[in-house]
């Protein structure tokens, strides 16, 4: 799926002027590396700075993601910053052409979400490009419901108090548009993901979702297994 949405964001941006990329909210780098590796298809000198809270439940991702770094010998073009999206203060003004992120504001209330825009309009040189993806927080089926379901139940969260899925994607235009973001696209990615029962359960287990959950449900996941909803990945310039 990473690889494609790689592909997705590549095709649907102007990268060829852009040296510098920021990724926030990089985690284990399951966007970053396929990124990286199409675009030295592309461009020859660049650098992603790889920026992520490295906090609860994300405690550890990026020495995952440095290892992932080092064996696929990108040490030149990936930098790893440890920070807070939300007040980015190791980031100069006007210092990156072009900033992503898929699925970061699920993990940030409304208040946080702003902030985290507001150091993105300053981070961003004129005319800079983003593209922000989320998982659509509306289902299609009884799998995607259960995966949907089950963000509300897990045992570690970044917020202090559960908000939502993710946020709906005119909202997020509309705060865009507030701060002074310019043409702004939504546009539809499919996710194509689809676990059987038992690799539902793992990937359950591994986002710590609450057994009790696991077990009430346990008949439909076995019946449906769980599905990633249609992603709506959000562009706009400076």
């Amino acid at each position: 799926m990473y690889n494609r949405l790689a592909d997705f964001i590549i095709e649907n941006l102007d990268i060829h002027d852009i040296s510098v990329i920021l990724e926030v909210g990089c985690g284990k780098g399951q966007l970053t590396i396929p990124l990286a590796e199409k675009l030295k298809e592309n461009i020859k000198d660049f650098k992603i700075i790889a920026f992520d809270a490295c906090t609860r439940p994300y405690k550890g991702v990026l020495d995952t993601l440095k290892g992932k770094i080092q064996r696929r010998g990108l040490d030149k073009n990936i930098v790893i910053v440890e920070g807070d999206v939300r007040n980015m203060n190791t980031i100069n003004d006007e210092s990156v052409g072009f900033i992503i992120s898929n699925e970061l504001f699920c993990d940030l209330n409304r208040e946080g979400l702003l902030k985290a825009l507001e150091e993105f309009y300053r981070i961003l040189k004129p005319k800079g490009q983003m593209a922000h993806g989320e998982l659509n927080s509306i289902s299609e089926n009884p799998a995607q419901n259960l995966l949907i379901m089950s963000d509300s139940h897990s045992l570690e969260t970044l917020t202090s108090e559960y908000e939502w899925f993710s946020p709906f994607s005119d909202e997020v235009a509309a705060f865009m548009h507030k701060i002074g973001f310019k043409d702004i696209i939504v546009k539809y990615f499919e996710t194509a993901v689809h676990l059987p029962f038992k690799d539902a359960i793992k990937q359950l287990k591994e986002w710590n979702i609450e057994p009790g959950f696991i077990e009430k449900h346990k008949d439909d996941l076995r019946k449906y297994g769980l599905e990633f909803p249609i992603e709506h990945v959000i562009f706009c310039r400076k």
